[in-house]
C-alpha cells in the first residue's frame, strides 16, 4: 500500500490478509463470516472474530493517520465490512475501468483508442495481484480471475496491435506468453498470425503444434475448430490472412459514411493443369479466380433510422449520432450481425455474414426488437425526442472478399435504407420472406401494411420458442414418428420406476424432426405435470444476445429470470429459487455461490478457473430439481456445442447414473461421435417418411381435406423432399404462397439456411470443391473437378472423401465416383456461386468435353 510516494507498514501475514480482501472487493459488502473463512481456510481459531475487529480497528487508525478519508473508509455495514474509496485511489480499479474503456472503443472500432487504454490498464500491473500473501500459500478464487482479466486484456491489446499492422513488433512478447500460458489458444492464434505475417511460415506451424500436443497431453483435447482452420489456411497461403487496413466508418452529418477503403491484394494465379487432348496436343484452362470472385448468399439485412426531431441543438447532432449508433452496433454484434453501413441518421446490420446461421433471421428480428424497447425506454428517461424506425428484410447480396475485408454489394442495402425512412416509427417491419421464413416462430399482426414504395410489409411483434418450449401452437401434424416417440416415453418410464438416470441421443439430418420430436414428449409430460418437469439447454443458434452461455440459460429459465435483467436482480431471483428448493442452510447458500458466476457483468469467464465450480454447481441444482420430481434434460444441437458444455456434459455423465434424470440430446450424423456416452446411453436414428407420410403431410400444410392428398407433389419435387418432413413442410408452404412455382426453382428461405449454415461450417478447400463439384453433369470424378477449380487430384480427392464423411456426398457402388446425398445440398451449393464463377467454369467444362 502506497501513500504520497511512500510504502505504509502492513504488519504480518493476517493483517495484509484482511487488508487485501477488503481491497479486491473494494466498494462491495464482505460477510464477516466470508473473510473468517478465506482468512483462515484450514480452521478458524475460536477467537477470530475477535481478530478480525482487532484488524479492522488497525486499518480505521491506519487510514486516520495518512489523512485519508473521506476519499477512503472503513465501514461497518450489515453482515461485514465495507471498504469504500475512491477508484483513482487502487490499481485495480482503475486497471478495470481502463480496460472496460479499451474494449468498448474496440467494439466501435475506435482502434487508436483502444490501443491506448488497454497499454495504460496493463501498465498498471507490477506482478501478480497481491504477490506477498500468495507466497503465503492463500489461494483465493478472486486472485486467479484477476490473472485471467489480465490476460484476456493483454490479449485484446495484443490483437488490436496486430490488426493494425504491428505484428513484427509483438512477436516475442506473443512467443512468452504461448511459452507461459500453453493452453491459452487465442494467445497461440495470434502468434500464429505474426508469425505468418512476418514470413515465418514454419514457425507458425510450429507454435500450432506445440498447443495442440500441450492440450492432448494435459486435457486430453484438441485444438478449436478456429485454430484448426487456421493452420489450414497458413498451408494454403490464404490470401486474407495478409496484413490489411480495415475500412473505418464514421458518422457525418452530410448522411453519408466516410469509409477509408482497405487496400486490395493482387492475387497470382497457380498454373493450371493442362487438360490433354488425344493427339497429345493441350488446353489450358482458363486461370482460376482470385479470392474477390465472391459467393452469393441469402441474409436477413436489420435497417434502422433515426429522428432526432426538431429539439435538438446541431452542436448535439454529432455525439447523440455517435452514441444511437454505437448501441445499435452492439446489439446488433451481440446476436451475430455485422455492420455493414452507417449513413447520417441510419445504421444497417448483416446477419449471415461471413457465415450463415439456420437462425439468422430470427436473430434480426429479435435485435430490432431489443433496439426498439430499448430506446422506448430512453425516451421515457431523456428529453431529447428520439424515434427509430426499423425494418428487417431477408435479400440475395454477394459477398466480395478483399483480404480480410468482406464486402456487401447488394442493390438490397440501398433499398431498405430508402424505404425505412417512409416507414411508421417505433415499430418492427418484416417483408413477406422474413415472415414466411419465421414461419411459427414469429409472432406479428395478421394483416399487412401496404407502401407505395414497394411490397406489403408486416408489424413483428415478438418471437416464440424462448425457453423452456415454446407455448402451443398450430403445427403441422406430427406423422409417421409415432413409433419413435414410444421409444421416448420407454426411456421416461425406466427413469421413473428406477429412480437411476439414462441418456439418449437423437441422431438425424437437419430438419427431420429431432426437436419435433422432444417437443410432443414435452407436451404430452405437460399432461401430467406430477411425471416429471423439463428442462432445456444446449446452442441457440443467433438467439446469443438471451441465451450467450447455455448453461446460463438453463438456470435462468429454471429460475424464472426475464432477458436483459441485471446481476442484482438476477442474483436475487437465484437466491430465492434455490431457498425454495434446498431451504435456509448452508447447502443453499453453497449451491447459490456456485451458480451466480453465470450472471457475472459481462458474462462468466467460459473455460477460466472456476469453471469446474461451475459445472458441479449446476449438476448439484439438477440433482436438487430430480430430488423433488425427476427431470427431462434436453441439449440441442450437440454437434455445435462448445467444449466447456461437452466439459459440463461428461460431468453430468458421471453422476447420471445415480438420480432420476433422462438426459436426451439431438446431433447432426456429420458429429455424431460427440454424443454423450455412459452405461446408459442409447443412440437413436430419425429414418426419412415414407412417401405416404409425405404426402399426408403435404396435404395437411395445403389445409386439403383428402386423406394423403399429394396434389402437385412431382416427381422432382419428392426428389428435393427427400423424406425430410422439414422440406415437405417449406415446399408445401411455398406452393401456399406462390401456386405458379417459385422464380427459377427458388428454395425456400429456411431450406436454404439450413443448408447454407452446413455448408459454412466445412473446411474452405472442401466449400469451394463442394461449388465447382455442382458444375459437373453425371457422376462427380476427381479428375473433373480437378480441372473445372485448377486443383491438383489428390487435393480434390481428399476434399471429396472428407464431404462423404460429412454425409454430403455419397460414394457410387462402384467406388469411382460421387453424387450428392441429397438434391437439396447441390442446389445450395449452386446456388452460392457467382455467374462470373459459373460462366468460367462452363468455358473450361466445354473445353474438357472437346478433348
Amino acid at each position: 500500500m502506497v501513500s504520497d510516494g511512500a510504502m505504509l507498514p502492513m504488519g504480518g501475514p493476517k493483517k495484509r490478509a484482511v487488508l487485501g480482501y477488503l481491497l479486491v472487493h473494494a466498494n462491495n459488502v464482505v460477510a464477516t463470516s466470508q473473510m473468517i473463512k478465506v482468512i483462515w481456510p484450514q480452521g478458524a481459531p475460536s477467537t477470530a472474530r475477535k481478530m478480525l475487529q482487532n484488524t479492522v480497528s488497525w486499518i480505521r487508525g491506519l487510514l486516520a493517520e495518512r489523512d485519508l478519508a473521506p476519499s477512503c473508509a472503513l465501514l461497518t455495514h450489515s453482515p461485514g465490512y465495507l471498504l469504500r474509496v475512491d477508484e483513482s485511489m487502487v490499481d485495480l480499479l482503475r486497471f478495470e475501468r481502463l480496460a472496460r474503456a479499451g474494449r468498448e472503443a474496440l467494439a466501435d472500432g475506435r482502434r487508436a483508442e483502444a490501443t491506448r487504454a488497454l497499454r495504460e490498464a496493463l501498465d498498471l500491473w507490477r506482478g501478480p495481484a497481491l504477490e506477498d500473501l500468495t507466497d503465503t500459500g492463500i489461494t483465493w478464487p478472486r486472485l486467479a480471475a484477476l490473472q485471467e482479466e489480465r490476460l484476456t486484456t493483454l490479449e485484446d491489446y495484443l490483437e488490436a496491435e496486430i490488426a493494425a499492422g504491428r505484428h513484427h513488433e509483438h512477436v516475442a512478447e506473443l512467443d512468452e506468453l504461448v511459452t507461459a500460458e500453453p493452453h491459452r489458444e487465442r494467445a497461440c492464434r495470434l502468434l500464429m498470425v505474426a508469425l505468418y505475417r512476418c514470413g515465418r511460415q514454419v514457425d507458425a506451424l510450429r507454435a500450432y503444434q506445440r498447443t495442440r500436443k500441450a492440450l492432448m497431453d494435459d486435457l486430453a483435447l484438441e485444438p478449436t475448430r478456429e485454430l484448426r482452420e487456421l493452420e489450414t489456411r497458413i498451408l494454403a497461403h490464404d490470401v486474407s490472412l495478409r496484413p490489411v487496413v480495415e475500412p473505418e466508418l464514421r458518422l457525418t452529418l452530410s448522411g453519408a459514411a466516410h469509409v477509408r477503403p482497405a487496400p486490395t491484394v493482387e492475387t497470382v494465379p497457380d498454373e493450371v493443369p493442362a487438360a490433354r487432348r488425344a493427339g497429345g496436343e493441350s488446353v489450358a484452362a482458363p486461370p482460376r479466380p482470385t479470392a474477390s470472385t465472391g459467393e452469393r448468399k441469402l441474409v436477413s439485412i436489420l435497417t434502422t433510422s433515426f429522428d432526432l426531431g426538431h429539439e435538438v441543438d446541431p452542436e448535439d447532432v454529432d455525439d447523440l449520432l455517435a452514441d444511437l449508433a454505437a448501441a445499435v452496433r452492439a446489439e446488433a454484434e451481440l446476436a451475430g450481425g455485422t455492420v455493414v453501413c452507417c449513413t447520417g441518421s441510419a445504421v444497417q446490420a448483416v446477419f449471415g455474414v461471413p457465415r450463415t446461421d439456420e437462425q439468422d433471421m430470427l436473430a434480426a428480428v429479435r435485435t430490432a426488437l431489443v433496439v426498439r424497447d430499448r430506446f422506448a425506454a430512453r425516451e421515457d428517461a431523456d428529453p431529447l425526442p428520439v424515434t427509430v424506425r426499423l425494418s428487417v428484410n431477408t435479400e440475395e447480396i454477394l459477398i466480395k472478399t478483399h483480404g480480410a475485408a468482406p464486402q456487401v454489394v447488394s442493390p438490397a442495402i440501398d433499398t431498405c435504407l430508402r424505404r425505412v425512412w417512409s416507414l411508421p416509427p417505433d415499430t418492427v417491419w418484416i417483408c413477406e420472406a422474413t415472415r414466411r421464413s419465421g414461419g411459427a416462430d414469429l409472432i406479428h399482426d395478421p394483416v399487412p401494411y401496404s407502401t407505395h414504395t414497394g411490397p406489403p410489409l408486416w408489424h413483428a411483434t415478438g418471437l416464440r420458442g424462448d425457453p423452456p418450449y415454446p407455448v402451443d401452437i398450430a403445427r403441422p401434424p406430427l406423422v409417421d414418428r409415432d413409433h419413435d416417440l414410444i421409444i421416448l416415453q420407454e426411456h421416461l418410464d425406466l427413469v421413473v420406476r428406477r429412480g437411476r438416470g439414462r441418456i439418449l441421443t437423437l441422431v438425424g439430418e437437419a430438419g427431420m424432426g429431432k426437436s419435433r420430436l422432444v417437443l410432443e414428449l414435452a407436451r404430452l409430460i405437460r399432461r401430467s405435470p406430477d411425471r416429471a418437469k423439463v428442462l432445456r439447454t444446449g446452442t441457440v443458434h443467433g438467439l446469443r444476445t438471451a441465451t450467450a452461455d447455455p448453461l446460463t440459460a438453463l438456470v435462468a429459465s429454471w429460475a424464472g429470470l426475464s432477458h436483459g435483467c441485471t446481476p442484482e436482480e438476477a442474483e436475487a431471483k437465484v437466491t430465492a429459487a434455490v431457498s425454495g428448493l434446498l431451504g435456509e442452510g448452508s447447502a443453499a447458500r453453497s449451491l447459490t455461490s456456485g451458480l451466480l458466476p453465470l450472471f457475472a457483468p459481462g458474462g462468466r469467464v467460459r473455460g477460466g478457473p472456476d469453471v469446474g465450480a461451475v459445472h458441479a454447481a449446476v449438476v448439484d441444482l439438477l440433482t436438487g430439481i430430480a430430488g423433488e420430481l425427476p427431470v427431462v434434460l434436453v441439449v440441442e444441437d450437440l454437434h455445435a456445442a462448445d467444449e466447456d458444455l461437452l466439459r459440463f456434459l461428461g460431468l453430468l455423465a458421471g453422476r447420471v447414473a445415480a438420480i432420476p434424470l433422462l438426459l436426451i440430446s439431438t446431433a447432426r450424423p456429420q458429429l455424431v461421435s460427440r454424443r454423450v456416452c455412459s452405461r446408459a446411453s442409447t443412440t437413436m436414428t430419425l429414418d426419412r417418411l415414407t412417401d405416404a407420410a409425405v404426402r399426408e403431410l403435404w396435404g395437411s400444410v395445403l389445409r386439403r381435406e383428402e386423406e394423403g392428398d399429394g396434389a402437385g407433389l412431382t416427381p422432382e419435387l419428392f426428389d428435393r423432399i427427400g423424406g425430410n418432413p422439414m422440406f415437405a413442410i417449406e415446399f408445401a408452404r411455398q406452393r401456399l404462397h406462390e401456386p405458379d412455382g417459385a422464380p427459377q426453382g427458388r428454395l425456400p428461405a429456411r431450406i436454404y439456411r439450413v443448408i447454407a449454415a452446413t455448408l459454412d461450417r466445412l473446411e474452405p478447400e472442401e466449400k469451394e470443391v463442394l461449388k465447382e463439384a455442382t458444375l459437373v453433369s453425371g457422376p462427380i470424378v476427381p479428375d473433373t473437378v480437378a480441372a473445372l477449380g485448377c486443383r491438383t487430384v489428390e487435393v480434390v480427392r481428399g476434399c471429396l472423401d472428407g464431404l462423404a464423411r460429412r454425409h454430403l456426398l455419397v460414394r457410387e457402388l462402384d467406388g469411382r465416383g460421387y453424387t450428392f446425398a441429397h438434391p437439396v445440398i447441390r442446389d445450395v451449393a449452386h446456388a452460392q456461386l457467382p455467374k462470373a464463377t459459373r460462366s468460367g467454369a462452363d468455358r473450361r467444362a466445354g473445353a474438357l468435353r472437346a478433348c
